[in-house]
Protein backbone atom coordinates (compact mmCIF):
# COMPACT_ATOMS: atom_id res chain seq x y z
CA UNK A 1 0.00 0.00 0.00
CA UNK A 2 2.46 2.86 1.09
CA UNK A 3 4.83 1.18 -2.21
CA UNK A 4 1.60 2.34 -4.18
CA UNK A 5 2.05 5.98 -2.60
CA UNK A 6 5.28 6.21 -3.15
CA UNK A 7 5.02 5.64 -7.19
CA UNK A 8 4.07 8.34 -9.43
CA UNK A 9 0.47 9.24 -10.70
CA UNK A 10 2.04 8.45 -14.37
CA UNK A 11 3.28 5.44 -13.28
CA UNK A 12 0.39 4.15 -11.26
CA UNK A 13 -1.42 5.16 -14.30
CA UNK A 14 0.18 2.88 -16.12
CA UNK A 15 0.10 -0.39 -13.35
CA UNK A 16 -3.50 0.77 -13.94
CA UNK A 17 -3.92 0.41 -17.87
CA UNK A 18 -1.31 -3.29 -17.50
CA UNK A 19 -4.02 -4.50 -14.82
CA UNK A 20 -6.88 -3.67 -16.96
CA UNK A 21 -4.91 -5.49 -19.89
CA UNK A 22 -4.24 -8.49 -17.83
CA UNK A 23 -7.62 -8.40 -16.71
CA UNK A 24 -9.21 -8.27 -20.67
CA UNK A 25 -6.64 -10.72 -22.41
CA UNK A 26 -7.86 -13.13 -19.30
CA UNK A 27 -11.54 -12.38 -19.99
CA UNK A 28 -10.64 -13.24 -23.84
CA UNK A 29 -8.57 -16.01 -23.35
CA UNK A 30 -11.49 -18.43 -23.57
CA UNK A 31 -12.60 -17.45 -27.06
CA UNK A 32 -9.33 -17.79 -28.00
CA UNK A 33 -8.75 -21.19 -26.87
CA UNK A 34 -11.98 -21.99 -28.34
CA UNK A 35 -10.36 -21.05 -31.70
CA UNK A 36 -7.39 -22.80 -31.48
CA UNK A 37 -8.96 -26.44 -30.49
CA UNK A 38 -8.62 -29.06 -32.94
CA UNK A 39 -11.21 -29.33 -35.67
CA UNK A 40 -12.75 -32.69 -34.05
CA UNK A 41 -13.43 -31.21 -30.69
CA UNK A 42 -16.18 -28.12 -32.78
CA UNK A 43 -17.73 -31.46 -34.50
CA UNK A 44 -18.02 -33.26 -30.53
CA UNK A 45 -19.54 -30.02 -29.41
CA UNK A 46 -22.17 -29.52 -32.53
CA UNK A 47 -22.79 -33.07 -32.14
CA UNK A 48 -23.74 -33.03 -28.74
CA UNK A 49 -25.77 -30.26 -28.89
CA UNK A 50 -27.97 -31.33 -31.63
CA UNK A 51 -28.51 -34.63 -29.35
CA UNK A 52 -29.66 -32.26 -25.97
CA UNK A 53 -31.82 -30.40 -28.97
CA UNK A 54 -33.71 -33.27 -30.25
CA UNK A 55 -33.55 -35.18 -26.98
CA UNK A 56 -36.13 -32.23 -25.43
CA UNK A 57 -38.33 -33.15 -27.76
CA UNK A 58 -40.50 -35.05 -26.04
CA UNK A 59 -42.57 -37.17 -28.26
CA UNK A 60 -40.86 -36.41 -32.17
CA UNK A 61 -42.76 -36.28 -35.09
CA UNK A 62 -41.24 -37.61 -38.02
CA UNK A 63 -40.59 -34.28 -39.75
CA UNK A 64 -38.36 -33.64 -36.58
CA UNK A 65 -36.59 -36.87 -37.01
CA UNK A 66 -35.74 -36.24 -40.35
CA UNK A 67 -34.80 -32.88 -39.70
CA UNK A 68 -32.65 -33.94 -37.09
CA UNK A 69 -30.75 -37.07 -39.17
CA UNK A 70 -30.60 -34.19 -42.49
CA UNK A 71 -28.17 -31.85 -39.82
CA UNK A 72 -26.56 -34.58 -38.87
CA UNK A 73 -25.80 -35.99 -42.22
CA UNK A 74 -24.57 -32.25 -43.14
CA UNK A 75 -22.78 -32.57 -39.94
CA UNK A 76 -20.81 -35.97 -41.14
CA UNK A 77 -20.30 -34.14 -44.85
CA UNK A 78 -17.93 -31.42 -43.03
CA UNK A 79 -16.40 -33.89 -40.73
CA UNK A 80 -15.80 -36.85 -43.62
CA UNK A 81 -14.19 -33.54 -45.22
CA UNK A 82 -11.71 -32.42 -43.02
CA UNK A 83 -10.05 -35.90 -42.54
CA UNK A 84 -11.84 -36.09 -38.53
CA UNK A 85 -12.67 -39.37 -37.47
CA UNK A 86 -15.78 -37.78 -35.34
CA UNK A 87 -17.76 -39.06 -38.26
CA UNK A 88 -18.16 -42.54 -36.70
CA UNK A 89 -19.84 -40.66 -33.53
CA UNK A 90 -22.22 -38.85 -35.53
CA UNK A 91 -22.89 -42.68 -37.55
CA UNK A 92 -23.24 -43.97 -34.25
CA UNK A 93 -25.89 -41.54 -33.62
CA UNK A 94 -27.23 -41.68 -37.15
CA UNK A 95 -28.16 -45.03 -36.62
CA UNK A 96 -30.12 -44.97 -33.53
CA UNK A 97 -32.76 -43.38 -35.33
CA UNK A 98 -34.19 -45.15 -38.53
CA UNK A 99 -37.34 -44.57 -40.44
CA UNK A 100 -40.36 -45.70 -38.87
CA UNK A 101 -41.24 -49.78 -39.39
CA UNK A 102 -44.10 -48.43 -40.85
CA UNK A 103 -42.69 -46.33 -43.91
CA UNK A 104 -44.96 -46.60 -46.51
CA UNK A 105 -43.08 -48.45 -49.40
CA UNK A 106 -44.61 -46.47 -52.16
CA UNK A 107 -43.47 -43.34 -51.07
CA UNK A 108 -40.43 -44.20 -50.55
CA UNK A 109 -40.05 -46.19 -53.44
CA UNK A 110 -40.82 -43.51 -55.17
CA UNK A 111 -38.50 -40.83 -53.63
CA UNK A 112 -35.50 -43.76 -54.22
CA UNK A 113 -36.34 -43.61 -58.08
CA UNK A 114 -33.23 -41.60 -59.99
CA UNK A 115 -29.48 -41.38 -60.32
CA UNK A 116 -27.87 -41.05 -56.86
CA UNK A 117 -23.66 -40.69 -55.93
CA UNK A 118 -21.98 -41.91 -53.62
CA UNK A 119 -18.72 -41.84 -52.23
CA UNK A 120 -17.67 -44.76 -54.34
CA UNK A 121 -19.88 -45.19 -57.27
CA UNK A 122 -22.82 -43.56 -58.64
CA UNK A 123 -26.16 -45.18 -59.33
CA UNK A 124 -29.39 -45.43 -61.18
CA UNK A 125 -32.80 -46.73 -59.19
CA UNK A 126 -35.84 -47.50 -61.69
CA UNK A 127 -39.20 -47.46 -61.05
CA UNK A 128 -39.26 -51.07 -62.35
CA UNK A 129 -37.21 -52.19 -59.56
CA UNK A 130 -33.90 -52.47 -61.22
CA UNK A 131 -30.74 -50.89 -60.38
CA UNK A 132 -27.15 -50.50 -62.13
CA UNK A 133 -24.29 -48.97 -61.60
CA UNK A 134 -23.31 -45.87 -63.25
CA UNK A 135 -22.10 -45.59 -66.27
CA UNK A 136 -24.27 -47.87 -68.17
CA UNK A 137 -22.68 -50.85 -69.80
CA UNK A 138 -23.24 -54.68 -70.11
CA UNK A 139 -20.80 -55.16 -67.80
CA UNK A 140 -21.56 -53.12 -65.33
CA UNK A 141 -22.58 -54.25 -61.69
CA UNK A 142 -26.50 -54.31 -61.66
CA UNK A 143 -29.77 -55.95 -60.02
CA UNK A 144 -33.16 -55.30 -58.25
CA UNK A 145 -34.18 -53.77 -55.45
CA UNK A 146 -37.34 -53.20 -53.50
CA UNK A 147 -38.42 -51.50 -49.92
CA UNK A 148 -40.65 -53.09 -47.61
CA UNK A 149 -41.51 -50.78 -44.30
CA UNK A 150 -38.21 -49.03 -43.39
CA UNK A 151 -36.35 -52.28 -45.22
CA UNK A 152 -34.18 -51.79 -48.81
CA UNK A 153 -33.46 -55.28 -49.97
CA UNK A 154 -30.77 -55.04 -52.62
CA UNK A 155 -30.15 -58.18 -54.66
CA UNK A 156 -27.02 -58.20 -57.15
CA UNK A 157 -27.44 -60.15 -60.42
CA UNK A 158 -24.89 -62.78 -59.52
CA UNK A 159 -24.33 -66.31 -59.84
CA UNK A 160 -26.50 -67.37 -57.49
CA UNK A 161 -28.19 -63.89 -56.89
CA UNK A 162 -27.05 -61.99 -53.97
CA UNK A 163 -29.55 -60.01 -51.51
CA UNK A 164 -28.50 -57.50 -49.12
CA UNK A 165 -30.67 -55.75 -46.80
CA UNK A 166 -30.80 -52.49 -45.24
CA UNK A 167 -32.16 -50.60 -42.75
CA UNK A 168 -33.65 -46.89 -44.02
CA UNK A 169 -32.83 -43.95 -41.93
CA UNK A 170 -34.02 -41.48 -44.59
CA UNK A 171 -35.07 -41.04 -48.08
CA UNK A 172 -35.41 -37.21 -49.40
CA UNK A 173 -35.26 -35.67 -52.48
CA UNK A 174 -31.82 -35.02 -51.74
CA UNK A 175 -30.34 -37.90 -49.20
CA UNK A 176 -30.82 -41.74 -48.84
CA UNK A 177 -29.33 -42.79 -46.04
CA UNK A 178 -29.03 -46.46 -45.19
CA UNK A 179 -27.59 -49.07 -43.04
CA UNK A 180 -26.24 -52.62 -42.69
CA UNK A 181 -26.40 -52.25 -38.75
CA UNK A 182 -22.01 -52.13 -38.91
CA UNK A 183 -21.88 -48.93 -41.39
CA UNK A 184 -24.08 -46.07 -42.67
CA UNK A 185 -24.19 -45.38 -46.26
CA UNK A 186 -24.91 -42.19 -47.68
CA UNK A 187 -26.37 -40.93 -51.65
CA UNK A 188 -27.10 -38.49 -52.83
CA UNK A 189 -29.14 -37.65 -55.94
CA UNK A 190 -27.46 -35.99 -58.58
CA UNK A 191 -28.48 -32.35 -59.08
Amino acid sequence: MVGALLIPWGEAMRRRDFIKGIVGSAATWPQAARAQQPVGARYVRALEEMKRDYGKISHPSEAARADYITRLVRLSEEATRTSDYTWQAIDAEIKQHPAPNDSNNNVLSILLVGKWESPRHDYLYRADGTWTMLPVDPDTTHGTWHIEGNQFFDTAATDPPETTQYTIILITKRDFVFTDQERVFYEKRFK
